[in-house]
């Protein structure tokens, strides 16, 4: 939870498959231990993709939920975006953010140096995004370290909680906020769904 700018409160939760099992038993803690009622909260801020399709939609349905009984304006992230507004020097030159989606497969954007987007949020090979990064000249950017091992030359960049407030708080300020009724996971990628046989 963030009030003028800083963390008030804040949980997380390292357990892959219980996110939705304590997911608003840990929102309301946090509102209880900062004696919050719903209506002093102004918008409510969620990572919306591109990611896997559990955690996205798990987060997303329950922003949506709150946002809907309580009349509060809903903010989505992009997860590239993020990265971007994250990395040192964004004003200098071409920025290329990047996350894996599967085994030789990347989400990516590219922005310019002035922030505008010169490749829109696509989900790319290995080879393709590489003739991209060559082509408008961009510096590769990631949050996680390992993607080193894959490519010669990236760029580390640690999106912290100051990196997200203000993206948020920038966001809230331009009255850039979500419709609600349209508003849905950004996967960017198709789901698979295993099926399983029974006998």
């Amino acid at each position: 939870m963030i009030r003028e700018g800083a963390v008030i409160a804040e949980r997380s939760n390292d357990i892959q498959n219980n996110h939705g099992q304590v997911i608003n038993s840990q929102i309301q803690e946090m509102m209880t231990e900062c004696n919050l009622s719903w209506q002093q909260i102004d918008a409510i801020c969620v990572l919306n993709g591109p990611g896997s399709y559990t955690g996205l939609r798990i987060s997303l349905a329950t922003a949506k939920g709150l946002c809907y009984a309580q009349s509060i304006p809903l903010i989505l992230l992009n997860k590239l975006d993020l990265i971007y507004h994250s990395a040192p020097n964004i004003h200098d030159t071409n920025i290329c953010s990047i996350i894996k989606a599967r085994e030789n497969e990347f989400f990516a954007a590219i922005y310019s140096a002035d922030g505008h987007q010169i490749l829109p949020y696509s989900l790319l090979s290995k080879e393709d995004l590489l003739k991209e990064v060559e082509a408008h000249e961009a510096v590769l950017c990631v949050e996680d370290e390992t993607y080193k091992a894959e490519f010669e030359q990236c760029t580390h960049v640690n999106v912290s909680f100051n990196d997200i407030i203000s993206l948020c708080n920038t966001y809230f300020i331009e009255g850039n906020v979500a419709d609600l009724l349209h508003s849905e996971p950004f996967y960017l990628k198709n789901v698979y769904i295993n099926k399983i046989n029974k006998l």
